[in-house]
């Protein structure tokens, strides 16, 4: 066992029920999840096909054009 794993045992030991049973609940439910790389995967794909659209088959942009727009919408 870690030492990042015992301090974790220990620290949950400390809680209160209440807010053990809201641990193990949160913990549970992100053991269950599954992460879905083909989805994600498609959805950078249909981004970066949407930027392409937008750009052109030559199309770049430049990262201080991309800061200069941002400090433009905040303002």
């Amino acid at each position: 066992m870690s030492a990042l794993e015992r301090e974790i045992i220990e620290k949950f030991q400390r809680l209160e029920p209440a807010v053990k049973q809201c641990v193990l609940k949160t913990l549970t439910l992100d053991a269950h999840s599954t992460f879905d790389y083909d989805r994600w995967w498609a959805t950078v794909d249909a981004l970066q096909t949407k930027i392409r659209a937008q750009l052109g088959a030559q199309g770049t942009v430049r990262a201080l054009a991309l800061l200069d727009e941002l400090r433009e919408e905040e303002s």
